[in-house]
């Protein structure tokens, strides 16, 4: 009984690979979109405008040429513009023959759009920032403790002038990350413009991810700024407490030094009471959430 189930599978497999070869050997119409491709520019130029960057071929031809052709997905329709520099409107039947992946093959019945318009014009070349496209969502209790860091943070980049004037940055790929509790370091491919090229196509990224927390800094001395030589301003109290919430190990190696806290003497100068909250200054990638006190006494004493 096995032997008979295996000899009608083999002969129902030969079967189907003679309709398969006997169907591809046939003749068909099909249509296939192609990229457009330019060659033989001149040196130091590039493609500056072209109306259309795809094509519709309809080509007729045989079964097992037709599936290559649908399924190679790197076949392009080449457009040579003889070393010429300036604007151009061409029949692209006349490009057919330039394509030697279509003949003798295929017959073409039909390119649409019929015709093309493109300007060739002297590559230019500017620098430009590379910016971060990333989506960023921490674990519970984590948080970022230092900006995102890009290397290269620039990037030449080189094209058409027309094109280099829409360019002022050049973005990485879109990276989604979720429930981040350590540090992010790799690399991102860069996300060129249609025409423009650069010479490394990829980025590094970093950032520091830590455990966030409270820390309290005690007794800081306030600072008063901007007081007249015959004036004085004291202020009550003299010192105050800060809380800074931020990553646990960036917080570990802050003192009373990294902070600054002052009150300006023109602004106490212009408040109605006899209050002022003083100013906070705090590094960066730390978040101020309590103050004590949150407002100050103060006088001003003139000599």
């Amino acid at each position: 009984m096995k032997k008979k189930v295996i000899t009608i599978s083999v002969i129902a497999i030969i079967s189907i690979g003679l309709w398969i070869s006997v169907a591809l050997s046939e003749v068909y119409i099909t249509t296939v979109e192609v990229p457009v491709r330019f060659t033989d520019l001149p040196k130091n130029y590039s493609v500056g405008s072209t109306s259309v960057d795809n094509v519709y071929l309809q080509v007729k031809g045989k079964g097992w040429e037709l599936a290559k052709l649908k399924l190679g997905g790197d076949t392009e329709f080449n457009i040579s513009v003889h070393r010429r520099t300036g604007k151009y409107r061409s029949d692209l039947n006349n490009f057919i023959d330039g394509n030697s992946w279509l003949a003798p093959s295929f017959q073409v019945l039909e390119i649409a759009p019929a015709q093309i318009e493109y300007e060739i014009e002297r590559t230019g070349s500017k620098r430009v920032p590379i910016m971060q496209n990333i989506k960023m969502d921490f674990k519970t209790g984590y948080g970022p403790a230092s900006k995102i860091q890009i290397e290269p943070g620039t990037v030449e980049i080189f094209g058409p002038a027309n094109l280099l004037q829409k360019v002022d940055t050049i973005r990485t790929e879109f990276r989604e990350f979720t429930d981040i509790s350590d540090n992010v370091k790799l690399n991102l491919q860069l996300d060129v413009p249609d025409g423009i090229t650069i010479p490394k196509t990829e980025c590094s990224i970093e950032f520091d991810v830590q455990k966030i927390v409270d820390k309290t800094f005690e007794s800081i001395l306030i600072e008063t700024r901007n007081v007249p030589a015959n004036k004085e301003l004291i202020l009550y109290p003299a010192k105050i407490n800060v809380v800074l919430r931020g990553g646990i190990n960036k917080l570990g190696r802050l003192t009373n030094d990294s902070i600054k806290v002052y009150v300006d003497f023109w602004t106490a100068l212009k408040e109605n009471g006899n209050t002022i909250e003083p100013i906070v200054e705090f590094p960066q990638f730390t978040t101020l959430t309590i103050t004590q006190p949150k407002k100050l006494e103060y006088i001003i004493k003139q000599y």
